[in-house]
């Protein structure tokens, strides 16, 4: 501490105290230069200080702001344009779902909070001048394990999404779904900020951990969501699905995706990167700024939310859950970077005057400013550099309170008193708006710049969709074109009357719960004491047909249907009802639906369900046919018999098919 040393500038001498949570001496004003706690307030709520976010002083810690909880670095001028960016963003993802367009709602799902976020580390430039290198290095790395581990684990997602009877979130493939894919996926997000962390030299901040890991998150989510949203494009311009389950899927994979990945992944490099002291402070839960803590809460959400996603919970609930998890993780996190910034500060030197991005005043240069709090890690290093020495013509206070202003050299510390001795106290002058560095970018260039390069990525997906949609199906002629596909005659079997037992070739299989069918080809098979489940790998696609048999308590055919589709398929969209279906040549109830599962890692692809019941002496069984659903049915088609059929699965051309469901008896 310096009792009177002189400023080039005229500066008011200052009045110190000593901190009663850190015992520091520093300028008596609201808040401690060296610790942040509030030197207004006492006691518990001073030191920690809740009411008072370390990154965005005028805000509580507990506040849900995705803007200031993403981009920390940002000046309070700063936070308005980003802020309108997001509000595009939304905007125009509620217009696309609504429109039901493809290429825009990837484009737009994909790259609006990359995009933001990159416009954000241009503006604040946390890497000081190295723009290009590091942040690239996190995209690109990012984006190839994104996209590596897309392919990879949407497969065993998209197989616990698939329709069941019993379904159970403990089974092996849902303990796979829900816990291997979302734990390494969220491990991965986390190599590029490693890669980054060994590669940097020179002094390191807390806040350059938190974009190292978020950049490479936010490239690890925008490979992965173009590749998942993909199928999306091979049905043309139109994803052909509902709004609700549009605006699903869209803030699923554009907005809580990418959110919780950057925030959570964020919050480990902040951590990884942390240097904190022994010194005292009265910050308390230091055990919040350990990387162990901030992964195992990125885990616990991940995980959280791969089982709900597999849970067969309906749109707007599933929609609900997401949001709920984001805003709970977003609460812990600005937590963790609150007392990450507390427990950092180590520079406790009264240092030159400078203007503070925050609240405008000129202060000295601290671990946090005294007029604010604002921590100055939380503010970007060109601000630290460019806000010292500004024009002070007009902002100082009277005559008697300067120090000397002859020669000192420019960094020379500000002024003080020791404790007890008469100087300004409280408040600091305040700086006109010219004395701040100037943006690097305008709000319209930064707001035109997100618009330009969210129309580019659609204009390419636009062509892409052109050249994936198949084209109109051939001419049919009359007679060949008046009803669906019923098998070939015979088939190569025996039919089956209603009075008789069926002769039929194949496997035979009888269920413990009573009821028998016969089977073709060599179909992977899973039983239990009620079901059997067939498994066809065909060359246009796996299909799956599951039967079920059990008592069917009184209950109608179709109702039976409703039950089943309600309990497994709750936003599944009705398609048409069958005529006349047959179930072991007794008459039933079927219907067709679209279903595409909202998941943030499984796949876009509509798939198509059949599903029919019958009954016969109070025993009921569900036949279940599903696989994906086939935009266009050819002569080239795998089974195609020449009849068109709207059922459009591949399992509906296998002559083999009829023959089965019908090879069924019941007890």
């Amino acid at each position: 501490m310096s009792e009177m040393t002189s400023s080039p500038s005229d500066l008011p001498v200052l009045a110190t105290v000593a901190c009663p949570h850190c015992s520091v001496v520093v300028p008596d004003a609201r808040y401690c230069g060296a610790c942040g706690a509030h030197l207004v307030h006492a006691g518990l709520r001073a030191s920690e200080r809740l009411h008072s976010y370390a990154a965005f002083p005028d805000e509580p810690v507990f506040r849900l702001s995705a803007v200031t909880s993403l981009f920390p670095h940002l000046s309070h001028r700063a936070k308005a344009p980003f802020r309108v960016g997001f509000a595009v963003f939304l905007t125009l993802l509620l217009i696309f779902a609504l429109a039901g367009t493809s290429a825009p709602l990837i484009a737009v799902s994909a790259l609006s909070v990359p995009l933001l976020y990159l416009l954000y580390i241009w503006e604040v430039d946390p890497y000081e001048g190295s723009f290009l290198s590091p942040t690239l290095l996190c995209l690109v790395l990012g984006a190839g394990l994104g996209a590596g581990w897309a392919i990879v684990g949407s497969t065993y997602v998209d197989k616990a999404l698939l329709p069941s009877f019993s379904p159970s979130l403990t089974s092996g493939s849902s303990v796979v779904a829900a816990v291997a894919v979302p734990a390494i996926g969220q491990l991965l997000m986390c190599v590029p900020m490693v890669v980054v962390r060994r590669m940097q030299t020179g002094p390191t901040e807390s806040l350059d951990g938190f974009v190292a890991g978020a950049t490479g998150a936010l490239g690890f989510t925008l490979a992965a969501t173009i590749d998942l949203m993909a199928p999306w494009l091979s049905n043309g311009q139109l994803t052909h699905e509902a709004f609700l389950s549009n605006i699903t899927q869209v803030v699923l994979r554009g907005v809580t995706l990418p959110l919780i990945s950057a925030m959570a992944t964020g919050f480990i490099g902040m951590a990884f990167w942390a240097k904190t002291g022994s010194r005292p402070t009265g910050a308390r839960a230091r055990w919040l700024t350990s990387p162990g803590v901030a992964l195992a809460l990125a885990l616990l959400v991940q995980v959280g939310l791969g089982f709900t996603d597999i849970a067969a919970l309906s749109d707007a609930v599933l929609l609900v859950i997401h949001l709920v998890a984001l805003g709970v993780l977003t609460l812990a996190m600005r937590a963790g970077l609150h007392h990450v910034l507390l427990h950092e500060a180590l520079d406790v030197k009264v240092g030159g005057p400078r203007v503070c991005p925050n609240c405008t005043h000129l202060v000295p240069a601290m671990a946090f400013c005294p007029q604010c709090g604002v921590a100055e890690r939380a503010t970007s290093r060109r601000h630290r550099r460019t806000a010292i020495w500004p024009a002070l013509h007009g902002i100082l206070p009277a005559p008697e309170a300067r120090a000397s202003t002859s020669d000192a050299p420019p960094d020379a510390p500000w002024p003080t008193v020791p404790p007890g001795t008469p100087g300004l106290e409280i408040g600091f002058p305040g700086a006109h708006e010219d004395a701040l560095p100037n943006r690097r970018l305008s709000h319209v260039a930064t707001i035109a710049l997100l618009v330009a390069c969210l129309s580019v990525l659609t204009v390419a997906l636009v062509v892409v969709a052109l050249l994936a949609t198949p084209g109109p199906p051939a001419p049919c002629p009359p007679l060949q074109c008046q009803g669906p596909p019923t098998g070939r005659p015979n088939g190569g079997v025996t039919g089956q009357s209603a009075a008789g037992p069926a002769v039929v070739e194949g496997t035979y299989y009888k269920s413990p719960s009573g009821f028998s069918l016969r089977y073709q080809l060599d179909p992977s098979v899973q039983t239990t004491s009620k079901t059997i489940g067939l498994t066809y790998p065909f060359r246009s696609g796996t299909a799956y047909l599951d039967v079920f048999g059990g008592s069917s308590a009184g209950t109608s055919s179709e109702q039976v249907v409703q039950n089943f589709v309600n309990q497994n398929l709750p936003s599944a969209q009705p398609v048409y009802s069958m005529p006349g279906p047959l179930v072991g040549y007794r008459p039933g109830f079927g219907e067709a639906f679209n279903v595409q599962p909202a998941s943030t890692a499984g796949s876009t692809q509509t798939e198509r369900v059949l599903v029919l019941s019958s009954s016969y002496n109070g025993f009921g069984i569900i036949v279940v046919a599903y696989g994906a659903l086939l935009s266009r049915v050819t002569a080239s088609s795998q089974f195609f018999d020449g009849h068109p059929s709207p059922a459009n699965l591949n399992l509906a051309y296998f002559y083999g098919a009829d023959s089965l469901i019908n090879s069924i008896e019941f007890p």
